[in-house]
């Protein structure tokens, strides 16, 4: 040790090295302590948030992340940027929208993960096949020769992205990953096979990320990171050739008749339709049309209206103008006291008790997020 110490002190006077060319090849802990100091500064540009189009605005920054807002024709949104590590960072969604970009363009040795929280989220197989990711589910893609466009069918999304840019991964950090087993090319050249390779909802990916949403702030970015590599570790041991059947497809037409559908019953609120009179107005059987709409909507037709009207009749109630029956003939119950139990059954109270409660708490934002 005395000798190896002589020799890069020799070495540094006579200028022919310095001391962090010596010890990145030497000294593990020393370059993992560099690539952490350097992550843990908050990045003026990050490179994911290109992602979600010309609507994005910063809204302010701290001293671990960095806070965009979105606005478009469809909703808001508002996403939280953390810097990771060298070439990789991750993203809190946080969407009240239809969609957030619909020119992203390709991304040559991008990775793209995304774990949906709640709500759901399109994802575009080809031009003419759409899956749909659910609460708990992890999708894994890359943009290398395509683009993609983030959808939210139910305009209600709240989840993670993991942007891994190939290209930015240091020589330093990639002996760190291999010191780990975790391979990034195996995992690119696996999700480079196809559109997307959608995980459903397991205990491994749930305990990953669900515990990103109630780690302690002060914490927050040294937890990201062990969770991120974990994520990366499980990853690069999946078998792709194993899940990625296991799928629900909907085709480009079904897809689109289900969106007239959605679109036709909930801008006829007051009205009742029942699954034959939809299914001969659009010109599809029932049965598809029933299998098509809980893919894309997460809930049957009928139970996917109840929960609609309850939420139209929670923000009319925060709004004061309207009285209790008044709100139920607006969304389509005759009978005030019909509505006056469902209401009960979803949040809890009548709605007579909610509308006092708003006036306290006025700004309160609605529960689920449908409307």
């Amino acid at each position: 040790m005395k000798e190896e110490t002589k020799v890069r002190k020799a070495a540094e006077e006579s200028g022919q090295c310095n001391m962090r060319t010596v010890t990145t090849e030497d000294n593990p802990y020393k370059v993992a302590g560099d690539i952490l100091f350097a992550s843990s500064e908050v990045e003026s540009d990050f490179r994911s948030v290109d992602l979600y189009g010309s609507s994005v605005r910063r809204k302010k920054e701290d001293a671990i992340c960095s806070r965009f807002h979105l606005e478009n024709e469809s909703g808001t949104g508002d996403i939280a940027v953390y810097q990771t590590f060298p070439g990789m960072e991750l993203v809190y969604n946080d969407m009240h929208m239809e969609y957030c970009n619909k020119m992203q363009s390709p991304r040559p040795g991008f990775i793209e993960i995304n774990y949906c929280r709640e709500g759901r989220c399109e994802c575009a197989f080809g031009e003419r096949s759409y899956c749909y990711m659910a609460a708990g589910n992890l999708s894994i893609c890359t943009l290398h020769k395509k683009s993609h466009t983030s959808t939210f069918p139910t305009s209600h999304y709240h989840g993670i992205t993991i942007t891994i840019e190939l290209e930015e991964i240091t020589d330093e950090m990639r002996r760190i990953l291999k010191l780990l087993s975790i391979n990034l090319t195996r995992i690119s050249e696996f999700a480079g096979k196809q559109d997307f390779y959608m995980v459903r909802a397991n205990e491994t990916v749930q305990h990953i990320f669900s515990e990103l949403y109630t780690v302690q702030e002060h914490i927050k970015p040294s937890y990201i990171r062990i969770k991120l590599l974990e994520l990366l570790l499980i990853l690069t041991e999946m078998d792709f050739d194993r899940i990625k059947n296991d799928y629900v497809y909907f085709s480009k037409s079904q897809r689109n008749c289900t969106r007239q559908i959605h679109d036709f019953i909930v801008g006829h609120i007051k009205e009742h339709y029942t699954i034959e009179e939809l299914a001969e107005r659009f010109e599809i059987s029932p049965t598809a049309m029933k299998r098509c709409f809980k893919g894309m909507y997460g809930a049957p037709v009928y139970a996917y209206l109840r929960t609609y009207r309850l939420q139209i009749a929670e923000k009319l109630l925060r709004e004061g103008n309207l009285s209790v029956g008044e709100i139920a003939t607006e969304i389509g119950y005759t009978n005030p006291n019909k509505f006056t139990s469902a209401f009960r059954g979803e949040y809890g109270m009548t709605p007579t008790e909610y509308k006092k409660l708003s006036l306290i708490h006025i700004s309160e934002p609605t529960r689920l997020g449908m409307i």
